[in-house]
């Protein structure tokens, strides 16, 4: 198991709801709000309790997480 896929499973049952929806509108569209450009090729959106910085294949919509902070 991959760090983020850690920090994921041991998020509280509310801020991985959270997680999860934000997962879901990034799966939709990864550059529409609340996406932020990092100014090279990643991007970073923030959900109730954390923020997640990713990377979007430019052939296919695939999202990778980079990292997962839960604040």
């Amino acid at each position: 198991m991959d760090r983020a896929a850690r920090r994921k499973a041991a998020l509280a049952a509310p801020q991985r709801a959270a997680l999860e929806s934000l997962e879901k509108r990034i799966s939709l569209n990864p550059f529409g709000p609340p996406a932020q450009s990092n100014r090279d090729s990643s991007w970073s959106a923030s959900f109730a309790g954390g923020f997640v910085t990713y990377v979007v294949s430019n052939r296919h919509v695939v999202i990778n997480v980079i990292d997962l902070v839960a604040i």
